[in-house]
């Protein structure tokens, strides 16, 4: 079994969400539970909310700052910090991918937190490889660019700050969406440089709360990935759906 975290990934290129406000704002928009229940059904056995940076499984887990998405959502709240952010009610783009259910239900719950939120989003649908490349492009979105996109990190390159492509803050340099945070980056190189799990974990605790501060994405919940597979079939690894050495039973 894997896990994997959702997340509404901002463009920070180009208005409204070059702004860090705005970004801010819709901490208070985004509904974790309701978003797991979209992709992964009522069972809360399937899926966890409050979830920052990390899954609860892994070692470098915490809740620092975790309050921002707790309790009920507040969405007329919501709009008074985005007006006063600087929102005021332009159009933005938000990328759904509608071939692969999970990332299109979690486009859906998104899209209505953010319209929810007082947001004029025109949801544009399209395959995922049309989406990726779509969402490589700079350009603002009277050129074919974008505001908003949704897409989930699974275990693997969400288990430590090193594989994790949405905690840089390397500006255009980095992964889609392009935030610029020099804390981001001393964080992260902090953690490369430190000499045992304890200084890891508080490392990490000021990563989440540079999360909260920063926002290149807001985390929408962790859903647990099942694997089927015949019983005729041995030798198949724990976690995502790998096929080295599986063999006839």
């Amino acid at each position: 079994m894997q896990t994997a975290i959702g997340i509404m990934r901002f463009n920070h290129l180009h208005p409204p969400f070059d702004n860090p406000a705005v970004r801010r704002a819709l901490l208070g928009a985004v509904d974790q539970a309701a978003a797991m229940q979209a992709v992964a059904g009522t069972d809360p056995a399937g899926w966890r909310d409050r979830i920052g940076l990390f899954g609860p499984e892994a070692p470098l887990a915490n809740d620092a700052g975790i309050a921002v998405l707790d309790g009920p959502r507040d969405y007329a709240k919501v709009q008074r910090e985005l007006a006063a952010a600087g929102y005021h009610g332009e159009q933005i783009v938000a990328l759904d991918t509608a071939d692969i259910s999970v990332i299109h239900a979690l486009a859906l719950v998104g899209v209505d937190a953010l319209r929810k939120s007082g947001m004029d989003v025109d949801i544009q649908s399209m395959d995922f490889g049309t989406m990726v490349r779509r969402r490589g492009s700079k350009q603002p979105v009277q050129q074919g660019g974008w505001n908003v996109f949704f897409t989930f990190f699974d275990s693997i390159s969400n288990f430590t700050p090193a594989g994790n492509p949405g905690l840089r803050g390397n500006g255009g340099d980095g992964w889609d969406g392009w935030p610029t945070s020099p804390r981001l980056e001393e964080l992260r190189q902090a953690w490369l440089d430190a000499g045992d799990l304890d200084a890891e974990k508080r490392i990490c605790r000021e990563l989440q709360l540079q999360l909260w501060r920063d926002v290149p994405h807001i985390p929408m919940g962790q859903y647990s990935q099942q694997t089927c597979y015949r019983r005729t079939l041995t030798d198949v690894p724990k976690g995502p759906p790998l096929f080295f050495g599986v063999r006839p039973a």
